[in-house]
């Protein structure tokens, strides 16, 4: 026999030579109220007719008017899962009405898979068909009363609703023997399986309890996407017909073997077709796991749980979907406060906590949804996430500001402002600038302690001063920076000057590391978030913490993370690792959102990093089934912001980040920055020219101006992707003018051709076509006239160009031998002069090269690229990418 159903993804259809061997057989949808009625009827009830009627009609009216959820399932097996729990109701209570029974049956056991938009649906189609009846919950004493110590000895909040989510699970372990727990990232998946695990080793064993009752738990947990399925399951080696045995294969035997404890296999991973596909017989009543060698090993019932952790099934199949129980929980089911008493029960000091705690109650579930509705969040992240990140962020603030009585000596005034502070770098701190002045208007009308600002600043410009609790503006933070190198222009790359920006930034970073979050910055090209990462990271202890640095990239798979990350650790005991020398290590992630996605929408890549963050191990691909936990080990990564093409990352994995939005400086940041390294280049006490040290002054301005007017006008379209002008172009103008010796630009004049030269070369070699080249060279000559006037204007009409190959070759004295040319940016002066250069170095060239000799006709336009290249390849990280159509001369 093959029984096969071909119509979806992860099947395949037999091959015709095969198919044609086969008698086939149609198998038509049975009349489920015939099937109903007889096990009803074999379980003992004696109104069997009605009631399969009723049960019947409710589950076709639930397909036809609930909501399309890719996990709801009303298939014969859910319908027989159903029938198996109304037979143990009426042999556990016989004397109770049958109606009564079945109406709590379909109530409980539907129940814990629907979302909360459906449940008054439901409830509603539940009374139509049962008037008048009110069925009380089924209870189960024992264990309900182990739940609640369980919850307690955890240290976690008895929250109605979501505890009865641990007593759904337990009811649905009883009739299924694979259960998904379904739902968005934060609300207590994993939580809920490890209370009903603490709770059913509480109750003691009884002849009258299930037989998981009493008996001690353990849980084998993996993420089955962050290994291929080869390596899941196991792969045969065709030429050496040797069997190498999976990781879930070996963890399998493991748990089959066991029969002292009860195992909960948990697969912690998003679902698609292939990998859940070839459970397909372990999941359905077969509960045999069928490998690819050969092997078949039955499932040991009652002592082995197959359980799935999701955040949605919308690449599972119907077959998947009806094989197993689901469990969905929602983020109604939980909210963000059960989290934030734990945290503050967690206090050493608990009148901080006591005038904390009313801020959360009454206050944030405001900010949020001020955040959610009114503002544009540059990236989506839980709310559970954005609590977790600002309780952190509050240890973190209390260890600098109070290390003493961890926040014990605040008043109210002083608890308000680390509230604002750290709600300000959290909640809203992954909106733009924009937004961030709503929000600060917002704030104002909830809050009097905020500080006094004025211009444009806002609340996030300010950060708490430990010594007197009060507000102090980040502009007297910024720690003072000197030149200290000798060539500008050879430095400039490597230069980090330190802004308002750059400051608040960095200490809210280490302020979160140092409680061991990790933390993601997320912004735009150019905003230094590799740099600030960078600059965290110089400043960490050699002894104590080393860092290592991947960069991702849409080749990056989990086997290289892997492999990187297992070649920077050593065994330290037993399966313990972690880096050299006991130390701390930093591992920094550079453009995590760049593995690629697959076609179910997965990035595996960033399954294995959620892995690492979250349990802390990776699995030992040498020997299956083997976890090597990894200890002092903290992820901080950085990425673009998602949309517009670029990804964003999984929400499980962003849950373990304190994401940050880094926005652009702003003007008064951008003014000082370049403003600082223009007087550099042209010191007032350099004895140069009153007219040429009063344009400098100017430069920064007129720079912005031309860069802001492009950025507006120039926007990328589908034919013109590489129009994107950021904050790198900006200095890439200025470190072109520093290129350029103050000994070389004699007067005003000079100064303003080197800096049309820069702009032209940085903006107008991007654009594509003569509408737009003429555009900004209209730009150009109407900024310069504002700046200048139309009479120093008009003498800068037309190209000028600056290249560094004129100087002639030296020769040394004593041997006479030809030394190389000295490299000097200069004006390049007529095209002839330029044309004799390139044709002296063409003939050198071809004499030393008689295989490779160029014989090139230098016309005009090749000439203006050749400078342009040259000019890039002078400048220390200097890239350029040619873009043109084929044949073009690139």
């Amino acid at each position: 026999f093959i029984t096969m159903n071909p119509g979806y993804a992860g099947r395949q259809e037999l091959p015709e030579n095969l198919k044609s061997l086969f008698r086939g057989v149609t198998m038509m949808v049975p009349d489920r109220e015939i099937i109903m009625k007889v096990k009803l009827t074999a379980c003992g009830y004696k109104d069997a007719s009605l009631l399969a009627k009723k049960f019947n009609v409710l589950y076709a009216l639930c397909e036809e008017q609930l909501s399309k959820q890719a996990h709801y399932d009303f298939g014969l097996r859910n319908i027989l899962a159903v029938l198996r729990t109304a037979g143990s109701s009426k042999r556990n209570e016989v004397e109770k009405a049958e109606q009564e029974l079945l109406m709590r049956t379909l109530r409980d056991m539907n129940l814990s898979k629907y979302v909360s938009e459906d449940v008054p649906l439901f409830m509603s189609l539940l009374d139509d068909l049962f008037p008048g009846l009110r069925a009380e919950k089924q209870k189960h004493k024992e264990v309900e009363g182990a739940i609640a110590q369980a919850v307690k000895d955890m240290g976690l909040q008895y929250h109605e609703e979501w505890v009865l989510k641990v007593v759904q699970v337990y009811e649905m372990c009883l009739v299924r023997h694979s259960i998904m727990h379904v739902g968005p990232s934060g609300v207590g998946k994993s939580r809920i399986v490890e209370t009903l695990h603490k709770s059913l080793m509480l109750v003691k064993a009884d002849q009258n309890l299930p037989p998981m009752v009493g008996q001690p738990h353990r849980e084998l947990r993996m993420n089955p996407k962050a290994i291929t399925a080869p390596q899941m399951f196991g792969c045969l080696d065709v030429i050496a017909n040797e069997w190498t045995e999976g990781i879930f294969a070996q963890l399998w035997r493991k748990a089959n073997k066991d029969r002292k404890n009860f195992t909960w296999l948990m697969l912690d991973g998003p679902v698609d077709a292939i990998w859940i596909e070839n459970l397909n017989t372990v999941m359905d009543d077969n509960r045999i796991l069928t490998l690819a060698n050969n092997d078949r090993i039955p499932m040991l019932r009652p002592n082995v749980t197959l359980g799935f952790e999701v955040e949605d099934l919308r690449n599972a199949s119907p077959a998947t979907v009806s094989r197993a129980g689901v469990i969905f929980i929602s983020e109604l089911d939980l909210g963000f406060m059960p989290y934030v008493r734990t945290w503050l029960a967690s206090q050493s000091a608990k009148g901080f906590a006591e005038l904390l705690e009313p801020l959360f109650s009454e206050k944030m579930d405001a900010i949020i949804e001020f955040v959610r509705n009114e503002c544009r969040s540059r990236m989506q992240c839980s709310t559970i996430a954005l609590m977790t990140s600002m309780c952190n962020l509050i240890d973190g603030l209390l260890k600098d500001l109070a290390p003493s009585d961890n926040g014990a000596s605040f008043d109210q005034t002083g608890v308000e402002r680390v509230f604002m502070y750290t709600t300000c770098w959290s909640v809203a701190g992954i909106l733009e600038t924009d937004d961030r002045t709503k929000f600060d208007a917002f704030l104002r009308t909830m809050f009097h302690g905020m500080p006094e600002v004025e211009g444009t600043d806002t609340i996030y410009e300010y950060t708490i001063d430990a010594a007197k609790m009060s507000w102090v503006h980040w502009g007297e933070r910024i720690p003072d920076w000197a030149y200290t190198g000798t060539e500008l222009a050879v430095d400039f790359p490597k230069l980090v000057i330190p802004t308002i920006d750059s400051a608040r930034t960095l200490y809210n970073l280490e302020r979160t590391s140092a409680m061991n979050r990790a933390v993601l910055l997320v912004g735009g090209p150019g905003t230094a978030k590799t740099s600030s990462i960078l600059q965290v990271l110089a400043k960490q202890d050699p002894t104590t913490t080393m860092f290592k640095k991947i960069s991702m990239s849409g080749a990056s798979t989990p086997l290289i993370f892997q492999k990187t990350i297992e070649g920077s650790i050593e065994k330290r005991q037993g399966k313990t690792f972690g880096p050299p020398g006991g130390k701390n290590m930093i591992v920094f992630v550079d453009d995590i959102s760049m593995p690629q996605i697959n076609n179910w929408g997965d990035q595996p890549t960033l399954e294995i990093l959620r892995q690492l963050v979250e349990q802390g191990g990776l699995y030992n691909l040498q020997k299956p089934g083997e976890i090597m936990q990894i200890v002092d080990l903290l992820v901080v990564g950085c990425m673009l912001h998602p949309g517009g093409g670029k990804q964003d990352i999984p929400n499980r994995a962003k849950r373990h980040f304190h994401v940050m939005n880094v926005t652009l400086p702003s003007m008064t940041s951008i003014q000082m920055i370049f403003g600082r390294l223009v007087a550099l280049m042209y010191p007032e006490d350099g004895g140069l020219d009153a007219e040429l040290l009063a344009m400098s002054g100017k430069l920064v301005e007129l720079t912005v101006n031309v860069w802001e007017s492009t950025k507006a006008k120039m926007l990328p379209t589908p034919a013109k992707f590489h129009y994107i002008f950021n904050l790198r172009d900006l200095s890439r103008v200025f470190h072109g003018i520093f290129m350029c010796n103050a000994s070389t630009v004699k007067d005003e004049h000079t100064l303003l051709a080197l800096w049309k030269h820069e702009a032209m070369r940085v903006f107008s070699d991007r654009l594509v076509n003569a509408d737009d080249k003429k555009w900004f060279e209209d730009t150009v000559n109407n900024a310069l006239v504002e700046t200048c006037g139309s009479s120093k204007a008009s003498k800068l009409k037309g190209d000028v160009s600056f290249v560094d190959f004129l100087q002639p070759p030296g020769e040394d004295p004593e041997s006479g031998e030809e030394l190389p040319a000295p490299k000097l940016y200069e004006p390049a002066g007529s095209v002839d002069v330029v044309k004799g250069v390139i044709t002296s170095y063409m003939k050198k060239f071809n004499e030393s090269n008689k295989l490779h000799s160029m014989d090139l006709v230098l016309f005009e336009d090749a000439m203006l690229h050749f400078m342009r290249v040259s000019r890039l390849l002078a400048m220390p990280r200097g890239n350029a990418l040619l873009v043109g159509v084929g044949g073009s001369g690139k």
